[in-house]
């Protein structure tokens, strides 16, 4: 089970309430919390929503304007973006196995809300540059973030990208 913690403005589009309930990890699962937004495409009424894993920052990005109606395309773009930047096979499996089901609380990192902030003007001005919002790229929007630098507030380094948080973590090969 994900917790997806949402931001307001998502929460109304979505029509749903946050939940009091906190759920804890399995033992062993490192994708458990996600924080969750829309994104502005630069089309008008078309949004897309956009999941960041807490604290990798990494990124799916999918078509819509709520959680349920994305949940899906999240469960199906999650695994085909691990596999793209060489995650090791079981650690894809046992996440996504993991990855079942949901439930939805608000926010409550200013920090993470910033990243998330910093994120949506990148991938908005990447958006703008499409013709169309079907010919939006939402690869190239998630190989994006993947490879985008972080300021993480540790001073021996303090910046880093999704891709090295993970290999610290020995999940990609």
């Amino acid at each position: 089970m994900l917790i997806i913690r949402a931001t307001q403005k998502l929460l109304n589009t979505s029509r749903l309430t946050a939940s009091l309930h906190i759920s804890q990890a399995t033992e062993g699962q490192m994708l458990h919390s996600w924080y969750c937004s829309l994104l502005s495409t630069g089309f008008t009424g078309k949004l897309m929503v956009m999941y960041v894993h807490e604290p990798s920052l990494l990124s799916i990005i999918c078509r819509g304007k709520t959680i349920s109606g994305t949940w899906e395309e999240f469960k199906h773009r999650l695994p085909l973006l691990l596999k793209k930047f060489d995650f090791q096979s079981s650690f894809i499996e046992s996440e996504t196995g993991l990855a079942d089901k949901y439930v939805v609380s608000k926010t409550n990192s200013r920090s993470m809300l910033a990243y998330i902030n910093q994120m949506k003007i990148h991938l908005e001005i990447h958006s703008s540059r499409f013709d169309t919002y079907e010919n939006i790229s939402q690869d190239l929007l998630e190989e994006s973030m993947m490879n985008y630098l972080y300021q993480t507030g540790n001073k021996s380094n303090s910046y880093r990208t999704a891709i090295e948080f993970w290999k610290d973590q020995n999940a990609i090969l």
